[in-house]
């Protein structure tokens, strides 16, 4: 995936125009074979079958183009995704503060948020996207 550019900079198709929203249903930690804990945001796809279908298009396709741009919204981060290969696709995702904090804080440090979109806890095959974030920029909106 490619780091994300700053959101003044962004160039993706569409980049001025704030993307269709996906409601987030919480957050904590998924943890990768070796044991390793990774920040991650559960989503609710059920009215997007677009955002619902990345993670196995990734899977399938490779990790395509997907840029990502941060802001800060009343007591929230606003995290927008755009991905215009291999297929287009854009969302935002809105997480609450203080609620989110705790992933938040650890995703600026990793530059990587994971997006699960099943439950984690449907089987030994939850469907996940791993993508890059500007920690940085993440970190001075968290303050």
């Amino acid at each position: 995936m490619s780091s994300s550019p700053p959101p003044d900079t962004a160039s993706s198709p569409g980049a001025g125009a704030d993307p269709p929203p996906v409601e987030v249903l919480g957050s904590g930690w998924t943890v990768d074979g070796d044991g390793a804990l990774h920040p991650t945001v559960v989503l609710d796809v059920g009215r997007r079958p677009d955002v619902a279908d990345l993670p196995r298009v990734h899977a399938s396709e490779g990790v395509g183009d997907l840029t990502t741009s941060l802001r800060r919204d009343d007591g929230a981060v606003l995290l927008d995704v755009r991905m215009t290969s291999p297929v287009r696709a854009a969302f935002s995702m809105r997480l609450v503060l203080p609620e989110h904090r705790d992933v938040l804080d650890a995703a600026a440090i990793a530059n990587r948020l994971v997006l699960a979109t099943t439950e984690p806890d449907l089987g030994d095959a939850p469907l996940w996207l791993a993508i890059d974030l500007d920690g940085q920029r993440l970190a001075e909106l968290l303050g």
